[in-house]
């Protein structure tokens, strides 16, 4: 006597669904595609925050020096290395070969930069206030800014270097 068992499920047109082997092996699919995906995200967020963050640098200079036009005075941008931080600030008197600023409140647009981590200030070329102990760029009435330099440095892998140049007349500067 011998036994034959059909274990094979009869299928019908009403029967519809997917084997466990299916699942897995969309599921497989499904992990190697996001783990080929995150570093490719993560490195472009990486990328938009640096370059967030020289838009900010240089919407700051803007700023300032469209402030001093139109308020007809002396604004800088004070530059703070060792707390990685940018701030803008107007002059307020002149006593005799001393000048004396004050922040810009936030109501009146006033901008203060705190860099991420991943973005330090390498290195400044520009004016030193040696009461503060903080470089400077002064933008005149004129339109006018202080020639400087200021160089970012990134923590990424490459260690990009990236160049904010004030030129001066007319109030030009250049991203390198």
């Amino acid at each position: 006597m011998s036994f034959t068992f059909d274990l094979s499920y009869p299928r019908n047109e009403n029967t519809r669904g997917f084997t466990l082997l299916e699942l897995v092996v969309v599921t497989a699919f499904i992990a190697v595609l996001t783990g080929m995906i995150v570093p490719i995200y993560n490195r472009a967020m990486y990328s938009l925050r640096v370059r967030n963050t020289i838009q900010e640098i240089t919407s700051t200079i803007r700023y300032a020096q469209e402030k001093a036009v139109a308020e007809s005075r002396e604004f800088r941008i004070l530059i703070d290395e060792k707390n990685n931080e940018i701030r803008t600030v107007r002059l307020v008197e002149i006593k005799g070969d001393k000048k004396e600023f004050e922040p810009i409140s936030d109501n009146e647009g006033g901008v203060s930069i705190k860099l991420p981590d991943t973005v330090k200030i390498s290195r400044v070329n520009a004016g030193r206030d040696r009461t503060l102990g903080m470089y400077y760029i002064s933008c005149y009435p004129s339109g006018a800014s202080d020639p400087a330099q200021i160089e970012i440095q990134t923590a990424d892998r490459a260690h990009r270097r990236i160049v904010i140049k004030s030129l001066g007349a007319l109030g030009r500067f250049e991203v390198k």
